[in-house]
C-alpha cells in the first residue's frame, strides 16, 4: 500500500452489534510498513457513539443471555465454527500481524495456527460442563456455579495481536462473557479478517471490536457496564488500568513486562546455553514479554559465552518479513526503534560496551541489529529492553548470581541452566518469577501443564490451563 492509497483499503475494522466498518475517526500517528518504513495511513479510532453502542450491545447481550444461556452443544459448535473461519483466514491474519510487528510471516503464521487449535479445547471445556457442578450433601442437592462476571473489556498488545485476541476470546467464551476488544493503535490490521470470522461464526454482540487511543480505553474501563478487564501490554498502561479498576473494585487481569534472567551455573555448557538463549532472544524479534533479557554467567567463563554469542548472532539472517529465510525482521515501528536505541545509548553512557552483529538490509525499514551489552557497569538500568538485545552480567558465586537475577522490579519468567538438574531446580526456587524453566528457553516439560502468576511489575493474575476462564467468571454456591 502506498501513501496515496485510499484509507478504506486498509484492513482495520470495528465490529459493533454485528456490523463491521472502518472506524470513523482519524488519529494523528501514522502507521508504517515495518519492512520499508513507508507511510501507510493514519491510525484509526471509533467514534464515541460507536463505543457507546458497543458497551450497550455487550450489556444487552449479557442481560439477555444471548451467549451464556445458549445450549451447550450450540456454544461448542459456534466455537468450532470460529476455529474454522479463523483457520481459513490464517494467511491474512499472519500478514497483518507481520505488517504491524515486523515479525517474519513464517513465525506469525505458525504462532496463529497453533493458537487457533486452542479453540477446540475451549469447545471441549464447554461440552464437559464448565460452570456448574451438582453436589450432594446431607441436606440434599447443592450447586457449585462458576458464572460469568458480565461484559469484559479486552486490551491487546502490538507484538502478537491475533494470538492474544484468540486466546482471550476463547477464555471469555468458555466462561460465558461477551467481550469488547480494543486492539493497540499500532497493531490493528488483523481486525478486518478477525471481525469477518466472528460475524460468520458467533451470534451478534458476543464479540465486538472498537479502536482508538487512551480515551477509548478509559471509556471502556471506566464504564459500569464493563464487569472485568483483561489487559496485555506495558507497565504504564497496565498501572493506569489497575488504578481505574481498583476504584471500582472491578476484577482485572494484567500481563505486563519482564526483565527475565537466565542464570548459567558453573557446570553449564556455554555453547549449549547460548544456543537456547539466542533462539529465545530473537523470537518475535525479541518483542515478547517472556524473552530472555539478562544472561548471568560465571566471570571465569564470560569470554566463552561472549565468543559463542558472537558466532551465532553474526550468522542470523536479517531480512524482510515476507522472506521465508528471515529469522530476524524489523522492529514494529520507528518510535519503538528509537526507544531501543536510546536504551542502548544509556548503557554506553555508563561505560558498558555494546556489541552489534549481523548485516542489516539496505531497506529503510525499522531494522535493528541484534546486540549484546556487557552490562556489569549498567546494573542501575533495570527497565526491560523489548527487542533483540541481551544483557550479559557476571558473577563470582551462585549467591551473587541469584542476587543479580532478582535485582529488578518484574517477576514473569526465569531460566536456569546446569548439568546438575537438582541444583538448577534449587536455584530456580530462589528466583522471583512466576515460571522458571530448567535447561530450556522455549518449552518445558511436555507432559505437564504449569500454572504460574505474574509477580511485581509483571502484572496481576495467573497463566495456565483453566486460568483464563477462571478469571472471566466468579463462584456462586447454592445449597
Amino acid at each position: 500500500m502506498s501513501p496515496s492509497s485510499p484509507l478504506h483499503d486498509c484492513s482495520i475494522r470495528e465490529l459493533v452489534d454485528g456490523e463491521a466498518g472502518v472506524p470513523a475517526e482519524t488519529l494523528v500517528p501514522m502507521m508504517t510498513d515495518s519492512d520499508s518504513g513507508e507511510a501507510l495511513h493514519p491510525q484509526r479510532g471509533s467514534s464515541p457513539g460507536r463505543v457507546e453502542a458497543a458497551l450497550a450491545g455487550a450489556h444487552g447481550t449479557h442481560v439477555e443471555g444471548v451467549w451464556s444461556e445458549l445450549p451447550v452443544d450450540d456454544r461448542a459448535a459456534a466455537i468450532r465454527r470460529l476455529q474454522g473461519e479463523l483457520a481459513s483466514r490464517l494467511n491474512e491474519l499472519a500478514a497483518a500481524d507481520s505488517l504491524d510487528s515486523g515479525v517474519p510471516q513464517t513465525i506469525t503464521g505458525a504462532l496463529i495456527g497453533a493458537v487457533i487449535g486452542r479453540l477446540e479445547l475451549a469447545a471441549t471445556l464447554i461440552e464437559k460442563g464448565f460452570g456448574h457442578e451438582e453436589q450432594i450433601s446431607s441436606v440434599g442437592a447443592c450447586d457449585q456455579w462458576q458464572i460469568p462476571w458480565g461484559p469484559a473489556a479486552i486490551f491487546l498488545p502490538w507484538n502478537a495481536a491475533t494470538p492474544t485476541a484468540i486466546n482471550k476470546t476463547a477464555d471469555a467464551l468458555v466462561a460465558g462473557c461477551p467481550i469488547i476488544i480494543k486492539p493497540s493503535e499500532w497493531a490493528s490490521h488483523f481486525s478486518g479478517p478477525f471481525a469477518d470470522a466472528v460475524r460468520a461464526a458467533l451470534p451478534s454482540g458476543v464479540v465486538q471490536i472498537v479502536h482508538g487511543d487512551r480515551s477509548v480505553g478509559e471509556a471502556l474501563v471506566g464504564d459500569a457496564r464493563v464487569a472485568a478487564v483483561s489487559y496485555t501490554g506495558g507497565v504504564a498502561g497496565g498501572t493506569a488500568v489497575a488504578e481505574a479498576c481498583g476504584r471500582q473494585l472491578k476484577p482485572v487481569d494484567l500481563e505486563l513486562s519482564g526483565n527475565n534472567p537466565v542464570v548459567a551455573l558453573p557446570d553449564a555448557e556455554p555453547e549449549t546455553v547460548v544456543a537456547h538463549v539466542v533462539t529465545g532472544m530473537l523470537l518475535l524479534n525479541g518483542q515478547w514479554c517472556a524473552g530472555p533479557r539478562r544472561l548471568i554467567v560465571p566471570e571465569l567463563d564470560a569470554d566463552r559465552y561472549l565468543t559463542a554469542l558472537a558466532a551465532m548472532l553474526a550468522a542470523v539472517p536479517i531480512g524482510v518479513t515476507s522472506d521465508p529465510g528471515t529469522q530476524l525482521g524489523p522492529l514494529a515501528h520507528e518510535g519503538h526503534q528509537r526507544h531501543i536505541e536510546s536504551q542502548l545509548a544509556e548503557f554506553e553512557a555508563l561505560g558498558c560496551e555494546v556489541r552489534r552483529y549481523g548485516n542489516l538490509p539496505s531497506s529503510k525499514g525499522h531494522f535493528a541489529a541484534p546486540a549484546v551489552v556487557l552490562a556489569d557497569k549498567g546494573a542501575s538500568l533495570q527497565t526491560e529492553v523489548f527487542g533483540p538485545v541481551l544483557l550479559v552480567r557476571t558473577y563470582s558465586d551462585v549467591d551473587e548470581a541469584i542476587t543479580i537475577a532478582n535485582d529488578h522490579p518484574y517477576g514473569l519468567t526465569g531460566y536456569v541452566f546446569g548439568n546438575d538438574r537438582s541444583r538448577a531446580r534449587a536455584v530456580g526456587h530462589r528466583l522471583r518469577a512466576g515460571r522458571v524453566t530448567i535447561n530450556a528457553v522455549l518449552g518445558g516439560p511436555p507432559d505437564l501443564s504449569p500454572i504460574f502468576s505474574m509477580w511485581g511489575a509483571s502484572g496481576l493474575g495467573s497463566i495456565g490451563d483453566g486460568q483464563g476462564p477462571n478469571f472471566f467468571s466468579g463462584f456462586r454456591f447454592v445449597g
